[in-house]
């Protein structure tokens, strides 16, 4: 057992598929909970491109920030409750979480570093592929030296890729189906042009033209305009962005296996040994959706309710709470609201400066074939949640994120409460440990209090 912060952490790891890696761990947690006297167990898990050093980073600063509100303002409710943490470690690439997009594919100015990198990042998929799907791989290499100048062989070469993605959940609200059905060569030549992702909502006065501050998707700092006809003009560039997103879209669907299955079946087991002790369920980015996978399958009989579920700058659909995008399609974590699984509250944020969700997303709309004013904005039929909210929900509720030490947030159960961080509450995708989002956190667990 570990300590953080003066909270008892247990470490629970799974593999792809959702099997613990080490078996005792779960037991170790009920034992301890059990025998501190635990009131509250949190289950928190790290997003996309996180190792085990990152996870543990974020879990670490996220505790920190937490005590603060337990020896503070929330001390009447919070001090008497004991906690123990299960910190879900699941395998999301081993690189940060910060690596731009394209990363070096993008940022290579020659021909012949664009595709040594293509190359790499081909190999690397290949060591997460199965062995099954290597060969496919094998072949998309192979195709490498023909693609600057055939079309055929993008075309070829964009379904191999896409072919990592057989086993995935139909969710036609992230835009995968659109895009498989479209030729990679038509894919490629629509990555020529520069994306842009605004950071601000638009001015009153400008037109309705995107807000200050725009994201250029596929530079190399973020917000960088420099070189961008040299990377966008490369097919080795755009082949980089195209392969950062299929790779986020196979770590979407082992997010959402590893919850289901794995974090879902502890936290089972768990509330079946210790039925009285409230659990609180937290996840960040794809850590999100992990956690909303976990909250769907406890949906199923026999329903197991999480007394509180927390989004932080969740990498999902805007619409995946909804009963209806827009064009008839439930979202894919419908059942969540609609069953009433989640005890007490449900909270998601948000941020217009997560240019890491804007970015999926952006490049996702893009793909897909849609022409909207300022992609990957509320509008857009292929926005994330953790940049807009909860889209097309009538459950959804707006509010913006307090700072620390405001007054307690009083959470409506049954809703969803989505709170802004716009405007330098939530300055990044990966700004979820201040201790203003930690307040609202700390909210949420104080009201499962009777």
């Amino acid at each position: 057992m570990e300590s953080i912060e003066g909270f008892d952490f247990f470490r629970l790891e799974f593999d792809g598929d959702g099997n613990p890696v080490e078996g005792q761990a779960l037991d170790e947690l009920k034992q301890q909970a059990l025998s501190a006297g635990a009131t509250d167990a949190i289950f928190i898990a790290h997003g996309f491109r996180n190792n085990e050093q990152d996870a543990t980073s974020l879990y670490t600063n996220f505790l920190t920030t937490f005590r603060t509100h337990i020896n503070g303002a929330l001390q009447p409710s919070l001090a008497p409750r004991k906690f123990v943490v299960a910190g879900v470690y699941w395998p999301s690439k081993p690189f940060t979480e910060t690596e731009d997009m394209g990363g070096s594919v993008q940022a290579a100015d020659d021909e012949t570093a664009g595709l040594e990198a293509v190359k790499q990042k081909l190999a690397e998929m290949k060591a997460e592929a199965s062995p099954a799907q290597q060969p496919k791989l094998d072949r998309a290499i192979q195709l490498l030296d023909k693609v600057n100048c055939d079309s055929a062989a993008q075309d070829e070469f964009a379904g191999l890729v896409l072919s990592l993605l057989d086993d995935s959940d139909p969710d036609p609200t992230e835009g995968l189906d659109r895009i498989r059905a479209t030729p990679g060569s038509e894919l490629l030549n629509k990555l020529i042009a520069p994306i842009i992702v605004p950071t601000s909502a638009p001015a009153a006065d400008d037109g309705g033209a995107a807000g200050a501050g725009p994201v250029f998707v596929g530079g190399g700092e973020e917000g960088g305009a420099e070189g961008l006809g040299s990377i966008f003009s490369s097919i080795y560039g755009r082949i980089g962005q195209f392969l950062n997103l299929t790779l986020w879209y196979v770590m979407k669907n082992r997010s959402g296996v590893v919850g289901a299955s794995g974090v879902a079946k502890a936290v089972r087991d768990f509330k079946g040994s210790l039925p009285a002790i409230r659990v609180h369920l937290v996840g960040h980015s794809l850590g999100g959706r992990l956690m909303a996978a976990c909250a769907k399958s406890l949906a199923a009989a026999p329903m197991v309710r999480p007394d509180s579920l927390t989004l932080l700058e969740a990498a999902f659909s805007h619409f995946g709470f909804s009963p209806d995008n827009g064009k008839g399609q439930a979202g894919f974590f419908r059942d969540v609201v609609a069953s009433g699984v989640v005890k007490g509250p449900l909270v998601a944020t948000f941020s217009m400066q997560d240019t890491v969700v804007g970015k999926v997303y952006a490049i996702a709309s893009r793909l897909a074939g849609d022409n909207v004013q300022e992609i990957g904005d509320a509008t857009d039929p292929y926005g994330g949640i953790g940049r807009n909210g909860a889209q097309r929900t009538a459950e959804a509720v707006f509010a913006p994120l307090r700072k620390a030490g405001s007054p307690p947030y009083k959470f409506e159960i049954g809703k969803i409460v989505n709170l802004d961080g716009s405007g330098g509450l939530i300055t990044s995708h990966g700004d979820v440990t201040n201790s203003n989002v930690t307040f609202a956190f700390a909210c949420a667990v104080a009201e499962t209090g009777s």
